[in-house]
């Protein structure tokens, strides 16, 4: 064994509890560790959920151990011990029929396997609520005598924390670890359950065991286990806990982690934020980002662990048609939340998870969200969908009048019936249509609420994805029948790579052009092609465009695309930003996710305070991000087609690339570990970008490191192992966060 890192604890702790890096997994199980041996640990500066884990075992191939983060421990060796992701272990509350997997812990001979497990090691989160849920199941179905038991064991760099205890009779308990265990229940083995605890703010655990068979009854309680101090958190541990002469197995699927989203990132930023408030107040420049109700947060007072994100992510059993070739609607899902404290009704709960995405995008630098309704059926042909679509829309409104009532919405209104999808329609058909947008209680409603920008004299600016699919002359009639009402209203047009031509057609009737913009670095004058003829130029800021639906992306060159719009932006001096998208999980949301952590969220930090202020910030801390997608685009995945690429005007093809982007305070060395070899380069103050490539083949975590003067200042494994085999292709860039 490997110890990167020692730790005090007593000898009849495991040392499965620690938060040691153990490489190479050998050595006996359940090895202890003498009194003294072992030094104490501090804790990083920084708290935050970007590193929990959330289960992707149904994204990884059967037969084998999932990859890093996760890290098997204990004597594998013998022939008797299996322990692998398989087919068998799939839980039936996510229910994958296709590349369903969970983890599967076999022993055949008494007297083997014991003290052997799986441990995921991660940054404390911030303090606030937490939840760890995950389903199990001991021995198999109709068998009893095969159940083998095991721990859950959540613990600090200590050792000390929360333990679950499932014993091979059923007997389940719960407590501190090194105290008295307390009993929770009695669970049948073979049978299939899920266990959810929810840390409350201010101390204190309630547990709720469901059983496949009763999925409307749960079983728990509320457990006071002292001072639980959360945010000290650094390590999930699964350890075999069966008996000298036991043999058989257990298995768990769905292991999710959650907590506070929105936490300051005032320590993670590698810059100072500064009075944000106060620079908007004093320039010009606006920042808004395009926020998709059709993938909200996910955040509600339900169990995270049996929701919505958590049983259609990667699960070709539950994805809709068009993207079934993918095996999944999305390649990322929102940061899973802890759920709300319960007894709210739907729509305070609605409204309190659009808060935290208010706060979120307010810590971000952003002054408002472009916002979509429905002013008439468009995209949903029933009434309820509808409902639904503006319901969420509208609590997002509200939900920024409560926080910060100078965070403004430009709502964004579907019309309704497209043109260009019914040939030769007359003028008469059009107007009807207009009139119709006109004089919807829907748009009333939204142009009446105390939310929507207002420019300096009166006016409410309003949008629509796709302006071009109506003409002219159908948005200045739809227009003047709003001002009928009593609406005065400015369009701002959102364009798709019109030529200047069809721009010109629009200018009397568009306040301000933005358009959705390219996909790769690739060169970008919108500013240019349109600022004499409207009076607001928009630019757009992408990260990358990946589609299941089709299974076709863009090559965004790691973050090359993004900061490639932003200081195009900058040098062509634009006069707001419009950032594509928030949360369109389906093709290129920046919020927070499970793929990307907080990386994208800085860099747009980041961007925002450079185009308001019209300086590049200082790097006042050292922060590493990185960027690099899981698998070689020529790997030859078990399911699906090979995936498409799609082309900008000058074009990029795919890159097989490891990007650090790095922010530093002084010049020092920074370097990518591929395999055995460390790529480095020399790096000035401010912000840097290496990229290395990597080969087929290959199955390597790439590790990233900060040195001067030949002594490292941070040097840590990313969070997503390259794979050299996956279920289905993945081709979306994954990315993450790294600070001293």
């Amino acid at each position: 064994m490997t110890y990167h890192k020692k730790i005090q604890m007593t000898a009849s702790l495991r040392i499965a509890v620690s938060c040691l890096t153990l490489i190479g997994a050998s050595g006996p199980c359940g090895a202890e560790v003498a009194e003294g041996e072992i030094a104490s640990c501090g804790l990083p500066r920084a708290r935050s959920v970007e590193q929990l884990p959330v289960d992707r075992f149904d994204l990884y191939v059967p037969g084998k151990l999932p990859p890093y983060p996760w890290e098997a421990f204990g004597d594998l060796e013998p022939e008797s011990v299996h322990f692998s992701l398989e087919a068998s272990g799939e839980s039936p509350f996510k229910g994958n029929e296709v590349t369903g997997k969970g983890l599967l812990m076999q022993v055949d001979d008494p007297g083997t396997g014991q003290g052997c497990g799986i441990r995921y090691r991660f940054a404390p989160p911030p303090e606030g609520p937490l939840y760890l849920g995950f389903d199990f199941r001991l021995g198999v179905e109709g068998d009893p005598s095969q159940a083998l038991g095991f721990d859950v064991e959540l613990t600090d760099c200590e050792g000390k924390g929360v333990i679950v205890s499932v014993h091979q009779s059923g007997r389940m308990q719960i407590g501190s670890i090194g105290e008295v265990l307390r009993d929770l229940t009695t669970v049948d083995p073979g049978v299939w359950y899920h266990v959810a605890l929810n840390f409350r703010e201010g101390g204190g655990l309630d547990v709720a065991l469901t059983d496949e068979r009763k999925r409307k009854e749960t079983v728990g309680g509320a457990f006071d286990l002292g001072v639980i101090k959360t945010d000290r958190f650094q390590s999930l541990t699964v350890t075999n806990a069966n008996d000298d002469d036991a043999w058989g197995s257990w298995v768990l699927d769905n292991i999710l982690m959650a907590g506070k989203v929105d936490a300051s990132r005032a320590e993670w930023f590698p810059f100072e934020r500064g009075n944000v408030r106060e620079m908007e107040e004093t320039k010009a420049k606006k920042v808004f980002a395009y926020y998709y109700e059709i993938y909200t947060s996910g955040y509600n007072d339900e169990d995270p662990g049996l929701g919505y994100y958590t049983l259609k992510t990667f699960n070709p059993s539950k994805t809709p048609q068009s993207r079934i070739e993918s095996g999944t609607e999305y390649l990322a899902r929102p940061l899973p939340r802890a759920p709300m404290e319960p007894g709210l009704d739907a729509d305070e709960v609605l409204i309190r998870a659009m808060e935290e995405e208010v706060r979120l995008a307010i810590q971000m630098g952003l002054d408002g969200f472009l916002l979509d309704f429905f002013a008439l059926p468009e995209v949903y042909s029933n009434p309820a969908g509808q409902r639904m679509y503006n319901r969420r829309s509208f609590a997002l409104m509200d939900a920024a009048k409560r926080v910060d009532p100078q965070f403004k919405i430009i709502p964004a209104v579907y019309a309704g019936w497209v043109p260009e999808k019914n040939p030769g329609p007359t003028w008469e058909l059009q107007e009807q249509w207009a009139n119709d947008y006109g004089d919807s209680p829907v748009l009333h409603r939204i142009l009446q609420h105390p939310q929507v920008y207002r420019l300096e004299d009166g006016r409410v600016l309003f949008s629509k994805w796709g302006t071009e699919l109506y003409t002219p002359e159908w948005w200045a009639h739809a227009m003047r029948r709003l001002e009928s009402h009593g609406f005065e209203v400015a369009l701002l047009g959102q364009f798709n790579g019109l030529s200047r031509e069809r721009l010109q057609a629009y200018a009397p009737v568009s306040y301000g052009m933005s358009d959705w913009g390219p996909r790769s670095p690739v060169s970008y004058d919108w500013p240019d092609k349109v600022r004499d003829i409207t009076e607001l130029v928009v630019a757009p800021a992408v990260f990358q465009d990946v589609r299941t639906r089709g299974s076709s992306y863009w090559e965004a060159c790691n973050s090359g695309a993004l900061r490639n719009m932003w200081e195009s932006a900058i040098e062509n001096d634009s006069d707001w930003i419009f950032i594509h998208t928030w949360s369109d999980y389906s093709e290129q949301a920046q919020a927070p996710s499970t793929a990307f952590g907080y990386a994208i969220y800085d860099l747009n930090a980041y961007y925002t305070k450079w185009f308001k202020s019209g300086q590049e910030p200082e790097v006042v801390r050292d922060t590493l991000y990185y960027f690099h997608r899981i698998n070689h685009s020529e790997v030859e995945s078990l399911r699906g087609p090979q995936w498409t690429l799609r082309k900008d005007g000058q074009g990029f093809e795919t890159r097989n690339e490891i990007e650090l982007l790095a922010f530093l305070e002084e010049p020092g060395q920074i370097g990518i570990r591929i395999g055995e070899t460390w790529h480095t380069m020399d790096a000035d103050a401010g912000m840097t970008s290496l990229t290395v490539p990597f080969e087929p083949g290959q199955a390597f975590t790439p590790e990233f490191r900060l040195m001067r003067q030949g002594e490292s200042i941070v040097s840590e494994l990313g969070r997503y192992t390259v794979l050299p085999e996956i279920e289905y292709g993945n081709m979306l860039y994954h990315g993450g966060v790294i600070v001293p």
